[in-house]
């Protein structure tokens, strides 16, 4: 990691040196713009440095305190424990530069390192930093050691003389206007703009088969287009994404047989989706209230996989009709000083494992696409857990023992039908349900079985003096149906109560200059009843005879002290 961050800082200092040489050499004066210098003739640049230096501490993140503490990895590069469940001190550190040349070409470079830091970590390499042999949880030591790595490269150019803008490369997109889909995926991309209206068509590339050693029609690669319309101060879009997912069902085996879907949770062999995400939206002003509405469905087909590792009675490619909608609300009362807010987050539930429908609806046909509705639609909450701003809380009770009930349909996943026990019902950045039951279907690993999302925010940004704003909230957050996991537990329906979790938290955000900022934030997890339900199929005494059950019963805490300076 020292030797990458060393190549990458000699990168900059002779980009640097050329500018100043070029300067010096100049008869004309260094012109500055703002933050930017130019370096030729009408060529200027700026350099790209920030430091993001958080400490965060966690205590019963899994509503149980019998239940002994443990991170979601032991690697002091994963990104998982940096907003999750952990008592640490890490970093994100960011090196980079930008070009413009005219009014034509614009260009970007940014390196970027995350790391957790104590002691020793600060002068070791990361793959010696861990203790050797295995943890009380009988997980060994990490082996991985990614040093900087390219967080965002891009390269934009206008067609002068046309309404054509492209942009190529890896950069922190979004489609629709409340943010669901956004990432940092590389695409090559196309916009328009004519007057009032604008559109745009872009190719991402999420995943390709090169990384499994494979090539040919293993990929996934989606498609997104959209058009706008600004009529000040309202916006209508509209948004479509067509995801053509070939990587989930990629044979990585010789044998040809389906994957073990408890170590390698990707999918059956030869399964297929094609969905299509349409999003039409609404943002704009009535009044003294700032309002967003935007409607959103997903339609298309899937096809389950092949082989002798599907479950028992199980037909081979198997189809499925993909179908479900949501809807994302937001208004917030501008008083000022004080602007109060209430949002609603709906995406219909999957109520049946065993049918060929899949009903639960996510914006994307994976679990690990980002979005941007907590850090920018609902700023208040870009620290909370249960609805994506930072990691989700652990399963209750660590889900310890529950594993599905002997002749039920739904494929086991480590021992749970969630997707992530440590993260238990969403993915980071967004709140939808998606690590739950994306295994509840025979034969077909898919994000669009899960039991749906209901999340319901209401707080209040305050602004007192200039520099400082004190966010606060109260969320509630349930599932829309419970059936897939009473059938995989065997439990009665109803057995298993809808709601997840009621969370009060917020921060506050101190603004010193253009270039550095400190927050201090906080949050209070309260299993709701539909939890407690799933911590009392957890064994709190493994070490005991029979099952004693959990009771998910203690308060989630979560703290966190953010200092950042950014040029």
């Amino acid at each position: 990691m020292k030797r990458s961050m060393q190549i990458a800082l000699v990168g900059v200092l002779m980009l640097v040196g050329a500018a100043v040489a070029v300067a010096q050499q100049s008869t004309q004066p260094v012109i500055r713009m703002g933050n930017w210098i130019e370096v030729g003739n009408e060529l200027f640049m700026h350099i790209l440095a920030s430091a993001d230096i958080r400490y965060r501490t966690t205590e019963q993140y899994d509503f149980e305190k019998r239940i002994r503490e443990q991170v979601n990895s032991r690697s002091p590069t994963s990104s998982t424990s940096h907003e999750g469940q952990s008592d640490l001190s890490y970093a994100e550190l960011r090196l980079g530069a930008e070009f413009r040349y005219q009014k034509s070409l614009y260009a970007r470079v940014l390196f970027e390192h995350q790391q957790i830091f104590d002691g020793n970590l600060i002068d070791d390499r990361s793959n010696t930093s861990n203790p050797g042999g295995t943890d009380v949880f009988g997980r060994a030591a990490s082996t991985e050691n990614p040093g900087f790595h390219i967080e965002q490269y891009y390269i934009d150019y206008k067609f002068l003389g046309t309404p054509i803008r492209m942009r190529v490369g890896a950069d922190s997109w979004s489609t629709d206007q409340a943010l669901l889909l956004r990432d940092d995926d590389p695409r090559f991309a196309l916009f328009a703009e004519f007057g009032n209206l604008d559109v745009y068509a872009a190719a991402v590339i999420q995943a390709e088969s090169q990384r499994l050693g494979l090539t040919n029609d293993n990929d996934l690669i989606f498609y997104t287009f959209g058009v706008g319309y600004n009529l000040k101060p309202h916006r209508f879009q509209l948004d479509i994404a067509y995801f053509r997912d070939r990587f989930s069902g990629a044979d990585t085996q010789a044998s040809s047989r389906a994957l073990n879907v408890a170590s390698a949770p990707i999918g059956f062999v030869g399964q297929k989706v094609d969905s299509v995400g349409i999003m039409a939206s609404w943002k704009g002003k009535v009044g003294p209230v700032d309002g967003l509405l935007q409607g959103n469905f997903v339609i298309g087909t899937a096809r389950g996989g092949v082989g002798p590792g599907l479950p028992a009675g199980v037909a081979a490619r198997r189809d499925y009709d993909i179908l479900g909608f949501g809807v994302v609300a937001k208004a917030e009362l501008d008083l000022g000083i004080v602007k109060p807010f209430v949002g609603l987050l709906f995406a219909s539930g999957d109520g049946d494992p065993t049918d060929d429908k899949l009903h639960g609806y996510h914006f994307s046909s994976v679990t690990d696409s980002g979005s941007g509705i907590a850090s920018q639609v609902f700023s208040a909450l870009d620290t909370s857990p249960a609805f994506g701003g930072g990691r989700d809380y652990a399963c209750p009770a660590q889900m310890r023992g529950a594993a599905p009930r002997a002749g039920s349909p739904v494929t086991a996943i480590g021992n749970n039908v969630f997707s992530g026990v440590s993260e238990c019902s969403h993915t980071i950045d967004q709140p939808f349900n998606d690590r739950v039951g994306t295994r509840s279907h025979p034969g077909i690993l898919s994000v669009y079985s899960n039991p749906g999302t209901l999340a319901i925010p209401v707080g209040v940004r305050v602004f007192p003096v200039k520099g400082h704003e004190i966010d606060a909230y109260y969320l509630y957050k349930a599932f829309i149906t419970t059936n897939l996991l009473e059938v995989a537990y065997n439990l009665p329906a109803g057995r298993i109560d809808k709601t997840q979790v009621h969370e009060i938290g917020g921060y506050w955000l101190w603004t010193l200059n253009p270039h550095f900022d400190i927050r201090l934030a906080g949050h209070l997890g309260f299993a709701g009843s539909g939890y407690r339900d799933l911590a009392r199929l957890a064994d709190c005494n493994p070490n005991a005879a029979g099952t004693q059950p959990c009771q998910g019963d203690d308060v989630a805490l979560s703290a966190e002290a953010r200092l950042r300076a950014r040029f």
